[in-house]
């Protein structure tokens, strides 16, 4: 038989057709955000919608979308929500930072991201890429979600701190995983926008991975004083 295969088409979730009550949508953002987004906010060029987290307008129009991070950003600022969900993780980070304090963060970050200097990232990018893929020549089950992390953090380790980070790859693969569960979820008082004194039971449960993460920031940038101690012209 002269027939060709059907293309093949991975399984994903049917994007929801009608907008759910506000019980289910707080369920439905806790478990997975990206569950929440209907067959119109893929279809649409932008998309209105009102929340318990209040008023949401989602832009897919690359006109609109430079209109609101480019030309007309400082009319813009980002949602209470996103920011009771963030800034417990990166604090005032180049994400999460707005006005003068992003201005300094972006400056300050400027000359790692240079046209000149993220092309010297592909050449370690392909190299890391190519010594990672041997470990699937024998085949078998994998968990590739696992398997991603630990290439990002292969890859920032080798593009953006020389190859040094303080910590095991192994246990900052377990570490952001545990991140996910824990405050990388939505909480339900921060959807409420209940005062930020009320605990929440995402942060108590994420604060073991935090001080991991911190104390990996901490040994990083010890490493890095003492490799310049060692050698300063280099």
């Amino acid at each position: 038989m002269d027939t060709k295969p059907a293309p093949f088409v991975p399984p994903a979730p049917k994007p929801r057709t009608e907008p759910p009550s506000t019980l289910e949508m707080m369920r439905i953002v806790y478990r997975n955000p990206l569950e929440l987004w209907g067959e119109h906010t893929y279809n649409e060029p932008w998309v209105s919608a009102n929340g318990v987290g209040g008023h949401l307008i989602v832009a897919n129009d690359p006109g609109l979308i430079r209109h609101v991070l480019i030309d007309n950003a400082k009319n813009y600022k980002m949602a209470t929500v996103r920011q009771l969900i963030l800034r417990p993780i990166l604090r005032d980070g180049l994400l999460t930072a707005e006005g003068e304090v992003w201005k300094r963060s972006r400056k300050a970050m400027a000359p790692v991201f240079t046209p000149r200097h993220i092309f010297g990232f592909a050449d370690p990018m392909l190299k890391r890429a190519l010594e990672f893929v041997t470990r699937y020549e024998a085949g078998g089950m994998t968990d590739v979600a696992h398997d991603m992390t630990l290439l990002t953090y292969d890859i920032l380790a080798e593009t953006l701190f020389s190859g040094e980070i303080a910590g095991e790859p192994g246990s900052f693969a377990k570490e952001i995983d545990r991140l996910f569960e824990t405050m990388g979820r939505v909480d339900p008082l921060d959807l409420l926008r209940a005062p930020e004194w009320l605990p929440r039971l995402t942060r108590i449960r994420g604060r073991k991975t935090m001080a991991y993460f911190r104390n990996i920031v901490a040994g990083t940038v010890k490493m890095r004083e003492e490799r310049m101690k060692r050698d300063p012209g280099g």
